[in-house]
């Protein structure tokens, strides 16, 4: 494998398991769950849950690690979420219904437990420098089973690719509510709380073209550093794979 197979290989697992995630995230069942858990407002168990790995942080420090969200709007629903079960009992909450998920939906994957032991070499040889929302999920008790298991490990690598790519949009000059913009437009955008007017980017594309490059590219050095070239092929492959199970077990 070519160090342009690593990279291909480390994007398609990215992308695979970010959509993965996103599916868990996002789903209404997810945010049923949160408000049987006692978040009155879902996306408040979102922040909390998905911030609560950082402790008792401030608003404003959860806004600067979870850089692309507007921060007042972000600092809001943290303080809102950690009212109702602090922050390390909001992750458990999330770290919970993510397994749930993964038991529901990922049940007839092919592979799931080589998804877990391959994300789990990774996980672990990653450095955890100027990381710590990754950091805080890699010190969470993974499940036994393999379903579950498998969409945790998941979540941990979303958070490790993520935090590299907002390091990366951060020193390239490329404004969170821009970097929304040029990836999806104008209502993705404002899901992050982002108001009108929004700043297009429109003299950005190639800039953030190269983040998106620069971040697989890392990404590559990282899987390199864990996995054979076999095992990061076979990785991107089973999480496209699993995937594909579980966009066809969710309900729309």
């Amino acid at each position: 494998m070519s160090n342009n197979d690593m990279v291909a290989a480390a994007a398609g697992t990215g992308a695979a398991m970010g959509e993965a995630v996103g599916i868990f995230m996002l789903h209404p069942e997810t945010f049923a769950g949160s408000v049987a858990a006692g978040y009155q407002n879902p996306l408040a168990g979102y922040v909390a849950g998905r911030a609560g790995v950082l402790g008792e942080a401030s608003g404003a420090t959860v806004g600067a690690v979870l850089a692309v969200f507007e921060p007042a709007t972000i600092a809001a629903l943290w303080d809102e979420g950690i009212a109702v079960r602090g922050a390390l009992g909001a992750s458990q909450q999330y770290w919970e219904q993510t397994a749930e998920f993964g038991r529901k939906y990922l049940n007839g994957a092919q592979g799931l437990d080589r998804i877990a032991a391959l994300g789990e070499k990774v996980i672990a040889r990653a450095a955890t420098a100027g990381t710590p929302m990754f950091a805080g999920w890699r010190a969470m008790p993974l499940a036994d089973d393999a379903p579950a298991r498998a969409l945790q490990v998941m979540l941990v690598l979303r958070e490790l690719r993520a935090e590299v790519h907002f390091n990366l949009l951060t020193v390239s000059g490329i404004a969170p509510v821009e970097a929304h913009m040029l990836h999806r437009g104008v209502e993705y955008t404002k899901m992050f709380g982002w108001p009108e007017p929004l700043a297009d980017g429109a003299d950005k594309k190639e800039r953030y073209a190269e983040v998106e490059q620069a971040t697989n590219r890392r990404m590559a050095e990282i899987f390199a550093d864990a996995l054979d070239p076999a095992e990061a092929d076979e990785l991107a492959g089973l999480s496209a794979a699993a995937l594909d199970v579980l966009k066809a077990n969710v309900p729309a």
